[in-house]
């Protein structure tokens, strides 16, 4: 739980506030009105904040001393503001705080938190600084890290990609043109061997600024180009939207071959990955069985629980069966209340004596819905032997499946 600290004499715009941060998943707010309220809690050190949200123009604090206090205690700071001009901006940025936001209407709040959430997400993604130039690169960095961002350093391109080799998950990196022996055209090109712009961006650096730089950069499969010196404001919006263009990205591939509901790998995922794996079998190079497991009597779930609690069922089965499978095997929700399944290096009888643990797991769950609870039993049909291609593998093991439900479900049976 991130603890959000929020400074602002307002009881209208702190309610606003404090009721955006909880509606938000993970976020707890802490809400004080004055300098000397703030002053306490912070000196007391029982709290530890991940942000501050601070109003400038307090009663007893008119003057912005809030955002001293609060970043001498390390405490990162967003400011709130009802008036902007340039000598405030300087201050602000001057301070290093976060960002600046004007309090201008119900937008405002919404920004505010949306900007807490993305520093919480920049925690996890790295970015690359590359720059001959040690204070140069230093301050380019230290913009990274006011915004929380996991940030590494490179002297030049050959050091950037060795750096790359050892941090394959670097989502971002920034590269200054002018560097001796690999420049920062050279560097790009280099990154995009390997990665494309959906797995990384590149945004080009240069105090050289002109249109025709900023093309070669480009050209060579930069993401983005900016001239240097160049606005924080401007910075941060051209790192965050690059960011945010890999996360989209992403998150649209991962959609793709995930199912919504249980966050398991889908149908299409399971046949181009199953597919794969089983021309390693055919191979010789890895043994395969397949399995095939329905939700005995599913549609009476959702007939007498509603089907809020069918879905609570398949989330509880899929995630029994994910934290069984192991590494190496595949697992799916093939559709409603159907899983599939497919053993890698496992023996028959290891196998059989897997999904019978399997089936008596689920069968001991207890289903919590309202104030009820309930219990479901799952039926198993096994393939135990290699086919002539997948889809064989998996009629067989629908068939056995089958089988298990005429002969009275709560079974495994199997197919050798």
């Amino acid at each position: 739980m991130y603890k959000i600290l929020i400074v602002e004499d307002s009881r209208l715009f702190s309610n606003l506030l404090k009721k955006e941060v909880l509606s938000r998943e993970g976020l707890s707010p802490v809400v004080t009105e004055s300098f000397a309220a703030t002053k306490k809690i912070l000196e007391a050190g029982q709290e530890n904040f991940f942000v501050a949200l601070l109003d400038i123009n307090l009663p007893d604090a008119p003057q912005g001393e809030v955002v001293d206090l609060v970043l001498g205690h390390g405490v990162p700071a967003i400011v709130f503001t009802g008036e902007f001009n340039d000598e405030l901006r300087e201050r602000m940025i001057t301070k290093k705080v976060v960002d600046y936001i004007l309090k201008e209407n119900a937008s405002s709040v919404t920004q505010v938190v949306s900007l807490v959430e993305r520093l919480i997400r920049n925690q996890s993604i790295k970015v690359l600084v590359v720059d001959d130039s040690r204070s140069a690169r230093l301050m380019v960095v230290d913009l990274l890290k006011i915004h929380r961002f996991n940030v590494l350093e490179a002297a030049d391109g050959d050091q950037a990609m060795e750096v790359l080799v050892h941090n394959p998950d670097i989502r971002l990196v920034l590269t200054d043109y002018n560097m001796p022996g690999m420049d920062g055209f050279e560097l790009t090109q280099q990154i995009r061997k390997t990665y494309d712009k959906s797995q990384i961006a590149v945004i080009g650096l240069s105090s050289y600024g002109n249109n025709i730089l900023s093309a070669r950069f480009l050209k060579r499969g930069a993401n983005d180009f900016i001239t240097k010196p160049f606005l924080a404001e401007e910075f941060f919006v051209r790192v965050t939207q690059n960011v945010e263009i890999i996360e989209y990205i992403s998150a649209l591939k991962e959609a793709a071959v995930k199912d919504f509901l249980t966050g398991l790998p889908n149908r299409r995922h399971f046949m181009t990955e199953g597919e794969k794996l089983h021309a390693q079998a055919c191979a010789g190079d890895i043994t395969l069985i397949a399995a095939a497991v329905d939700v005995d009597f599913f549609k009476k779930v959702n007939d007498t629980y509603g089907h809020e609690a069918g879905d609570q069922v398949l989330k509880k089965v899929a995630a029994l069966l994910a934290r069984h499978s192991g590494a190496g095997n595949l697992i799916a929700r093939m559709g409603g209340e159907e899983f599939s399944i497919l053993l890698v290096n496992k023996n028959l009888a290891s196998a059989i004596a897997f999904f019978e643990r399997l089936r008596s797991e689920i069968q001991s769950m207890d289903i919590f819905h309202n104030e009820h609870i309930f219990h479901i039993t799952a039926s198993f049909g096994v393939c135990g032997t290699l086919g002539a291609s997948l889809a064989e593998m998996l009629d067989r093991a629908d068939q056995k499946l089958y089988n298990a439900k005429e002969a009275g479900r709560n079974r495994v049976e199997v197919a050798e």
